[in-house]
């Protein structure tokens, strides 16, 4: 019997892999499963969302938006059980950085060539002097740093796309990128609507509107929608210059991304600053948000970044392109569907007032900012 024992235990180590390897599979499928739900929740209120899209004035919300409102919607409404909550995590979390690193392939720097150094110029004046002020106009009003820098961002560079791309950067919570997508969609869709409207009353020139639409706007599809009614040059020049705007939503969240790495490192050495009412609290708090130490470069704007330059250098086919663009839009939807289902409708109310002013307050800069320009450089 003695001399069966190795054998024997040799038989159970060589086992042993393949029951972990067993257990292994069961775990994973397990775990599918119990993402299955949440994800096919998200999913199908982001096929509802871009079916909307297609509906003439509700499409001004973009798909984006669109299935915010309707994940949201489901939320307070339906409510979400238990079942569908790690699957909605996962599509607000993971896809939306997967999502975030095809949005790269937008990403085009030739623009800033083909735009000239007026058009550049104006755009970085709007873009940089949007989120300086507005971040300190937010911190004026209070707010967390997630939702102030949220807003801030969308404002100034494209709306949602750019909140969604920032959101894991900043910080922000599941109710700040609702609140921020909301008020900036929104909004967007009202400016564009006035514009449109307003445009023959204030009598610009077609080079004019085509600068002011497409330095204030929000979203991509804002400035479409504001300058396909107006003559050709003015459409293109709208175009042209939202796509600036666009080409330097890398750059402004990769610095966006050192300065905060920078405070936290700081902040973890003990340094503080004076808040608004005299109390010293640890360095980039505010005393109203507080984040771990982040990484200097998230890998996920790694991604984002080497695509835009792969894209920029003509090393990726327009069929991938297309595809990668397709596919951005998708997970960002679906993302911001998940978001939806997890706000936290009392924290939105809570914020949303004061978000509302820094938006506005926002968007009255950036026309202020671009009229000036056109008025003293030209359009």
């Amino acid at each position: 019997m003695a001399a069966r024992r190795p054998a024997d235990g040799l038989v159970a180590r060589e086992a042993a892999p393949e029951a972990r390897d067993v257990g292994a599979g069961a775990r994973g499928r397990a775990s599918v499963v119990r993402l299955l739900p949440g994800l096919v929740l998200t999913a199908s209120l982001a096929g509802g969302a871009f079916a909307l899209a297609r509906v003439p004035g509700v499409a001004l919300l973009g798909p984006l938006g669109l299935s915010l409102v309707l994940g949201a919607a489901w939320r307070l409404t339906i409510g979400l059980g238990p079942a569908y909550r790690p699957g909605a995590r996962l599509a607000s979390r993971t896809l939306l950085r997967v999502g975030v690193v095809l949005l790269g392939a937008r990403l085009h720097y030739g623009s800033l060539w083909e735009a000239g150094p007026r058009i550049v110029a104006l755009d970085l004046a709007v873009v940089v002097t949007a989120i300086l002020v507005m971040e300190g106009v937010g911190r004026m009003l209070r707010l967390r740093r997630g939702l102030r820098l949220s807003l801030a961002i969308g404002t100034a560079v494209c709306g949602a796309s750019a909140i969604a791309a920032a959101a894991p950067i900043v910080g922000a919570r599941d109710d700040e990128v609702s609140t921020s997508v909301g008020i900036i969609s929104v909004l967007g869709a009202l400016a564009a609507v006035g514009f449109t409207l307003g445009s023959s009353a204030a009598a610009l020139t077609p080079s004019t509107y085509g600068v002011m639409i497409g330095a204030t706007l929000q979203e991509v599809g804002h400035v479409v929608a504001a300058g396909a009614p107006a003559e050709p040059e003015a459409f293109d020049l709208a175009v042209l210059t939202k796509l600036t705007r666009v080409a330097l939503l890398a750059p402004v969240l990769l610095v966006t991304s050192l300065v905060l790495a920078r405070l936290s490192r700081r902040r973890s050495s003990g340094a503080v600053e004076r808040g608004a009412d005299g109390a010293a609290r640890p360095l980039g708090t505010d005393g109203l948000s507080a984040s771990p130490r982040a990484p200097l470069v998230p890998a996920f704007l790694v991604g984002f970044l080497l695509l835009g330059v792969a894209n920029s250098a003509g090393l990726v086919s327009p069929a991938v392109q297309a595809l990668a663009q397709t596919g951005s839009a998708a997970l960002l939807s679906v993302a911001m569907a998940g978001i939806g289902l997890q706000i936290d409708a009392a924290a939105m109310r809570r914020g949303s007032g004061r978000a509302l002013v820094l938006a506005v307050a926002g968007f009255a800069l950036l026309l202020v900012v671009a009229g000036v320009f056109v008025v003293t450089v030209g359009a």
